[in-house]
């Protein structure tokens, strides 16, 4: 098995940086006075990012982060949880890994450490990887493991 693909949702809070949370789309909040400086450790890193109704669909964070260019962060000990877009909105996977590179740009993490993803009905890991905010998915690349827990009939799409 080469790729996998998830599909799913959910969240936490605390934010450090200021950012402008467009629909699917995250931007820095850009101002000659307030800007974040290039390698300087940003403690309690938390980047959520919103739906246009203003659900929270998914949120990364992190022990620290470092800005090394201007639209790219080296996130340490990141956590990731995505969320459905329902009316009662539910945590749809959870993911940790040791490191990763944050693109707040275009909504996308990723990195070549081992990451760990915890769903509903499943458990997965790779060494490498991708993350897609826009489509919420995670694509492992590498050394890629998955376990099921339900019957054919719950698995099936």
């Amino acid at each position: 098995m080469k790729a996998v693909k998830i599909i799913h949702g959910k969240s936490f809070g605390k934010v450090v940086l200021l950012l402008y949370l467009l629909p699917y789309n995250v931007s820095w909040a850009i101002s000659p006075e307030i800007q974040p400086l290039r390698n300087v450790p940003i403690n309690g890193f938390v980047l959520p990012v919103f739906n246009r109704a203003g659900q929270k669909i998914w949120e990364a964070y992190g022990r620290s982060a470092i800005m090394v260019e201007d639209d790219l962060l080296h996130v340490k000990n990141m956590k990731l949880r995505c969320f459905t877009e329902e009316e009662e909105p539910q945590e749809a996977f959870f993911a940790i890994s040791d490191a990763a590179s944050v693109v707040p740009r275009t909504n996308s993490l990723s990195g070549n450490f081992e990451i760990k993803i915890f769903g509903q009905n499943f458990y997965a890991s790779a060494h490498t990887w991708e993350f897609s905010g826009n489509g919420k998915k995670i694509i492992a690349k590498d050394h890629v493991k998955v376990f099921l827990d339900c019957n054919l009939e719950e698995c099936s799409p």
